[in-house]
């Protein structure tokens, strides 16, 4: 189902809801009546959504790009509609309507156009335990999420400013290209050219994400210099510095992933860092208060993608609540977890938004 299709859904809710307006404010009916209009105008919106989702609407990200496309289109064509029918005549009540429903619009332009692009840098200091701190801070750099269809300027460029902080070790939690297979191979040579610009004295690592298998992960990754990380653990130094790397599949909570875990908690030594690595921030959940793994570090949740003032994002398919799902560095009693909102979007039949979640490379001082 492609954009063609969610844009006569919109027109034909466009001509319903207006069709709506047109004839409250024409006819002036009593409340009944503009009540029972507005209960079939439902059903009818209600019918046609029904009848999509058996043509092959997708759940939940196709109908939240229905609602979206009605939200930022629908709602302030009808609201201008009303706005010239009655701003003279109607009241307050109905020019505050009015101006509400306009807004929208230029809402959903920055959502959709301007924050997908808006590329920042988010840091965060990762305090660590006495005994395994050094002369300085090891940088990790941290590039999540690039989920890209094509490999464009949006996704060099997040590479370039990776590279110009000049991380000592480079991790990537996953979700590399969101698309059809005939556009993976069609990508394969530009994502490969693309991963290979990292470079880091530590190392690069890498892990699954939901949008790869294992082996198409390893394809992309051949010949670039990245390790991907398989349930196993990887030891790297950084000057007088030792890291010790665990690397999760995306079925993280399978045997292997626990058996990784439980791993990386047992290794002997007290001087080494050690970072789990993994896609989803859900392992955070069964280690130990007192775990020996100083960070955990994934992806996954997009920040939400759309984070609503004073509530935050509405979903972040993830078991961790919505404010560590919402990004950045946190702590749950005792354990370290940084949560990247990644560089691209969801693709597929979702709508590709951002709002007060933007793109994002993290760079974490550890220690």
């Amino acid at each position: 189902m492609g954009d063609g299709l969610f844009a006569v859904s919109a027109a034909i809710d466009a001509l319903i809801v207006c069709g709506v307006v047109a004839w409250a404010v024409r006819f002036r009916p009593g409340w009944r009546r503009i009540a029972a209009a507005a209960v079939l105008a439902l059903g009818a919106l209600l019918l046609k959504g029904i009848a999509m989702v058996a043509a092959g609407l997708d759940r939940p990200f196709g109908v939240a790009h229905v609602l979206w496309l009605d939200l930022v289109v629908v709602v302030p064509l009808a609201a201008l509609l009303l706005g010239l029918l009655t701003w003279r005549s109607g009241g307050l009540l109905v020019r505050l309507a009015v101006v509400l429903g306009l807004l929208l619009a230029p809402v959903g332009a920055y959502a959709s156009f301007v924050e997908p692009n808006r590329l920042v840098v988010e840091r965060a200091d990762v305090p660590v335990d006495a005994a395994r701190a050094g002369e300085r801070p090891i940088r990790v750099g941290v590039l999540s999420d690039i989920q890209f269809e094509h490999v464009g300027e949006h996704e060099r460029n997040a590479v370039r400013r990776l590279m110009a902080e000049r991380p000592d070790v480079i991790l990537l939690p996953g979700d590399y290209h969101q698309g059809s297979r005939a556009s993976f191979e069609r990508e394969l040579p530009r994502m490969r050219a693309l991963f290979a610009r990292l470079r880091a004295p530590g190392g690069v690592f890498a892990v699954q994400g939901d949008q790869e298998s294992v082996a198409d992960a390893r394809r992309i990754f051949a010949g670039t210099g990245v390790r991907l990380l398989v349930n196993e653990t990887a030891r790297t130094r950084v000057g007088d510095r030792r890291l010790t790397i665990g690397g999760n599949e995306k079925h993280d909570r399978g045997r292997a992933a626990r058996g990784l875990s439980d791993a990386l908690e047992r290794r002997p030594g007290e001087r080494d860092v050690r970072i789990l690595l993994t896609h989803h921030p859900d392992p955070i959940l069964r280690l130990a208060p007192d775990t020996r793994i100083d960070l955990v570090v994934a992806g996954h949740t997009h920040g939400g993608q759309f984070q609503l003032p004073l509530i935050g994002p509405l979903r972040t398919a993830s078991r961790v609540g919505r404010t560590i799902g919402a990004g950045g560095l946190h702590e749950l009693d005792g354990r370290r977890i940084y949560v990247s909102r990644g560089v691209g979007v969801e693709r597929g039949q979702a709508p590709k938004l951002r709002f007060r979640a933007p793109p994002e490379i993290s760079i974490l001082d550890v220690g």
